[in-house]
């Protein structure tokens, strides 16, 4: 009798695990958006007030640029998963001058004054979405319209938002992380799903110089395996919802590089694709070609293979912003 039970009870175990580890996990965020400009200045006021007590550093806390008042653009500017928010600091500068304000949201566990401190591995998919969600929730109170900028990792929260957040003008995607290049998605999201719940640990972006990485003094030489495997686990959500309802953004925009050996590409243009195809004329994707050397961090000028003479410029284009006398 108890044999008989064995086979029925190993198949109940296996579909439970096969229905853990493949079902889209399920993200949160519910709106506060600042009323005017005062609430908007109020709430940045609350975030400095609470990174304040964090051993963070100047360099890794959220930033603002305003002109006293509410403008006719804002901009919400999300940097990558192991950087901060001075990772946007320049170009963050150039929109300021053009008469934006601008808003440099810090995401949980970025900008650390210890590079190898033992909790930024732990920051999840829902952590960007808060991150993305406070600078949102303020941009409201800065502009008559509202662009977000993500990159990588952040700019698949950015993609969460485009599709279930309402009062995005338009959406800029740089290099985002939706899987890793050079493996079967499915293979990725599988690994993503067990990574994701099993206890975290890291890996040196560069295994040979380890933390002697040439990199700027505010980004970290290494990665969490939790941290990448949730925003992963997010980006199966994005994917997940592309075709069941129309963007909320007014308008997105995708920008990759060919040289990109991290991101898997190809996924980002079937999903371009099929956000396209149920938003016409609202969605747009271009690649630098490999031979133009743009990095995945296409963003930071202080990255040792910086490209932001031949980034910057299409950027301005794509977010319609003017760039007189640019100068990188």
């Amino acid at each position: 009798m108890k044999s008989a039970l064995i086979l029925p009870a190993l198949f109940l175990v296996l579909a439970l695990g096969a229905w853990i580890v493949f079902r889209v996990p399920k993200f949160h965020s519910v709106p506060h958006p600042a009323r005017d400009y005062q609430e908007a200045m109020e709430k940045f006021s609350a975030i400095e007030k609470r990174e304040s007590t964090l051993p963070l550093l100047e360099e890794g806390k959220s930033r603002i640029f305003t002109h006293g008042k509410i403008t006719g653009r804002a901009f919400v500017l999300l940097h990558g998963l192991t950087n901060c928010p001075e990772q946007f600091v320049p170009l963050a500068r150039i929109l300021f001058q053009s008469g934006a304000n601008v808003v440099l949201p810090r995401a949980r566990y970025a900008g650390y004054a210890d590079p190898m401190n033992d909790v930024q591995g732990l920051q999840s998919g829902q952590d960007l979405l808060d991150q993305a969600a406070e600078g949102l929730d303020i941009a409201a109170g800065l502009g008559d319209r509202v662009t977000v900028v993500g990159l990588s990792g952040s700019a698949v929260a950015a993609a969460w938002m485009a599709e279930n957040r309402d009062g995005i003008d338009s959406m800029l995607l740089l290099a985002p992380f939706f899987g890793l290049d050079g493996h079967p998605v499915w293979m990725i999201d599988f690994l993503s799903a067990v990574l994701s719940k099993a206890p975290n640990f890291y890996k040196w972006w560069n295994e040979d110089l380890k933390g002697s990485i040439p990199r700027p003094s505010y980004a970290y030489p290494r990665y969490g395996t939790r941290c990448m495997a949730d925003t992963v686990q997010l980006s199966r959500n994005v994917r997940a919802n592309s075709d069941k309802h129309p963007l909320q953004a007014v308008r997105l925009d995708i920008l990759t590089t060919g040289t990109d050996r991290g991101a898997n590409n190809r996924l980002t243009d079937q999903l371009a694709a099929d956000w396209a195809s149920k938003n016409p004329g609202r969605v747009t994707a271009f690649e630098f070609p490999e031979k133009e050397g743009v990095p995945h961090d296409m963003i930071d000028p202080h990255q040792p293979d910086a490209k932001i003479r031949i980034a910057y410029p299409k950027i301005l284009e794509l977010l319609g912003v003017p760039m007189p006398g640019f100068q990188p």
